[in-house]
C-alpha cells in the first residue's frame, strides 16, 4: 500500500473509476438505520474509533460502493472516524480495495457482496429488520438488490473481468421478470438511500 501511495499520489486520491457521485447517508454519522450490520459497525466505529478490517471492507465499504457514494466522501469518513487512519494506509485501502475507485491498481475486482455473504460470515442478520434471503419486497435486504443493481449499472466496465464474469452469467439466468423485480427494488433503495 505504501508503494502504491508513493508511486500514484497525488493523482490517486482523485480516481473515481465508476464515476460515483452520491453523498454518504446520514446513518454513517449516527448509526440510525434499520440495517443491523451497518448499525452495529457504524456505532462501534463511532464509539471506539475502530472496526475490524472485514467490518470496514464488507459492511461499511461494501454498502458505500453498492450505493454509489463518491469516493471522496468515503475517504473522508474513514480518515475522520478511525484512530489508526494514516493517509498512506487509509486512502489506498479505501479508494483502492474498498471502493475500487482506482479501477484495479490494488484489487483485481470490486469487493462487493449480497446479504448471503454477510449472513454466512456474521450474526448481524439474525436481529435485522430486513430478511437476508429476500431480493425484493418490503423486507428485502438492501444488500441483495443493490448488489445486482451495481453489477448491471457497471456491466460495460466489469463484465470482461474474469474474476466476476460468472456473476453476470448467474444474473442472466434469472427470468426477465425476476431481473426486473430485483433491479426495480435496487433503484427504489438507491432513490431512498437515506431511509433504509
Amino acid at each position: 500500500m505504501r508503494g502504491v501511495y508513493w508511486a500514484q499520489m497525488p493523482e490517486y486520491e482523485k480516481l473515481n473509476f465508476f464515476d460515483h457521485d452520491c453523498r454518504l447517508p446520514h446513518y454513517y454519522w449516527d448509526g440510525e438505520t434499520r440495517m443491523q450490520c451497518l448499525r452495529c459497525c457504524i456505532r462501534q466505529s463511532l464509539e471506539y474509533a475502530f472496526a475490524h478490517h472485514i467490518q470496514r471492507l464488507m459492511i461499511t465499504g461494501n454498502f458505500a460502493l453498492l450505493a454509489g457514494i463518491h469516493p471522496d466522501q468515503v475517504d473522508a469518513w474513514y480518515m475522520g472516524i478511525y484512530i489508526d487512519a494514516i493517509q498512506w494506509v487509509e486512502i489506498t485501502n479505501t479508494r483502492g480495495m474498498s471502493q475500487f475507485a482506482d479501477g484495479g491498481i490494488i484489487a483485481t475486482k470490486p469487493y462487493v457482496s449480497s446479504a448471503r455473504y454477510i449472513s454466512k460470515m456474521s450474526d448481524y442478520c439474525s436481529d435485522c429488520h430486513y430478511d437476508p434471503a429476500v431480493k425484493y419486497g418490503d423486507r428485502a435486504c438492501p444488500f441483495n438488490s443493490l448488489y445486482w443493481t451495481f453489477y448491471q449499472r457497471h456491466r460495460s466496465k466489469l463484465s470482461k473481468n474474469p474474476r466476476i464474469a460468472m456473476m453476470y452469467r448467474v444474473f442472466d439466468r434469472f427470468t426477465n421478470e425476476e431481473q426486473g423485480k430485483i433491479l426495480d427494488q435496487g433503484q427504489r433503495y438507491l432513490d431512498n438511500i437515506e431511509y433504509l
